[in-house]
């Protein structure tokens, strides 16, 4: 039995030819069943607030010394000085300029010095090879800036680990010692009323003694003596100074002290000059201050026969850091 042929009839219109006439035009779409739906609106979600990251806090101390080496370029430091330009004149002609320089209050927590001829300004030198990290400045108690702000360069400093850090600084003399002489120092009285610095426990601090003994034994320099840490700014009166004087005292500081054994409590070895340019004197009517002295700021003159005060200095800072070769 023979199967019917299905056969497929192909248009011949173009698609884009119009409708033929009487053509039935398609209409739109029968609606389905349960009438015509109404198109969907979009849901309007409330926006979620802005996000604001939080506030970044501020670095306000760094026990690491990472601010030493990021703003000088150098992570090695075997010699830390403190010390005010006017008794740097001599490293500053001898060494030339730095590697670099920097404001100490770059540091955090470390603010600008405010008292006289004190400077904002940390150097770092390249010293025959060896890194030495120069402050031209320092902040004392009675400048009234915060808690801990004495100490905090320091701090800072103890987180580079320098072997080994020279404090030249002032004094006035209690003693036999007279203007324009410079006195190692050996031990030290604190009478602040206060700590040196804060701790979670008793510390061992020491100053170092054989950097005493090489120091008093420079030119210029009487010997190693004893200094009482005193919260200034008024120096001592004549009375004053004869209690200290009493209490083995060879002289009285309003700094240096606090720093050193911050360093040294840390285990970086400490020694100290201290430049005689007051001198406390009893007489009928109390105190009396030696005249001729230069005082913050001034020019250093040196006495007769007396190495001048900048020499010494120079000659205190090769001497420590040629004997940590």
């Amino acid at each position: 039995m023979r199967r019917p042929t299905l056969r497929v009839l192909r248009s011949t219109r173009r698609p884009d030819a119009p409708p033929r006439a009487g053509a039935l035009e398609p209409g739109p779409p029968e609606p389905p069943e349960g009438g015509p739906v109404t198109p969907r609106q979009p849901v309007q979600r409330p926006m979620p607030p802005a996000q604001s990251s939080p506030p970044l806090e501020a670095w306000e101390e760094d026990l690491t010394g990472a601010s030493i080496v990021l703003s000088t370029g150098r992570a090695d430091h075997e010699l830390l000085v403190i010390a005010e330009p006017a008794l740097l004149t001599e490293v500053d002609a001898e060494w030339g300029r730095p590697a670099s320089r920097v404001r100490l209050s770059f540091l955090p927590g470390v603010h600008a010095p405010t008292t006289l001829g004190q400077e904002d300004a940390l150097e770092s030198f390249d010293r025959r090879g060896a890194g030495v990290l120069v402050a031209r400045g320092r902040t004392v108690a009675f400048e009234g800036k915060p808690e801990g702000a004495t100490t905090a360069f320091a701090r800072t400093a103890a987180g580079v680990a320098p072997t080994a850090a020279l404090l030249i600084t002032r004094a006035t003399s209690l003693g036999e010692a007279g203007p324009g002489e410079f006195l190692a120092v050996g031990d030290h009285l604190s009478l602040t009323g206060a700590p040196l610095f804060h701790s979670t426990g008793p510390v061992d601090a020491a100053w170092d003694d054989e950097l005493a003994s090489l120091l008093a034994g420079l030119d210029g320099v009487r010997g190693a003596g004893i200094v009482a840490h005193v919260p200034g700014p008024v120096r001592p009166s004549g009375a004053q100074a004869a209690l200290l004087a009493g209490l083995g005292a060879d002289a009285a500081v309003t700094d240096s002290v606090a720093e050193a054994m911050v360093l040294a409590s840390h285990g970086v070895r400490v020694a100290c000059l201290a430049y005689l340019d007051r001198a406390v004197q009893r007489s009928a009517g109390g105190r009396r201050v030696a005249e001729g002295t230069p005082a913050h700021g001034e020019p250093l003159m040196a006495a007769p026969s007396r190495v001048p005060a900048p020499d010494v200095v120079l000659a205190a800072v090769e001497a420590v850091l040629d004997s940590l070769r």
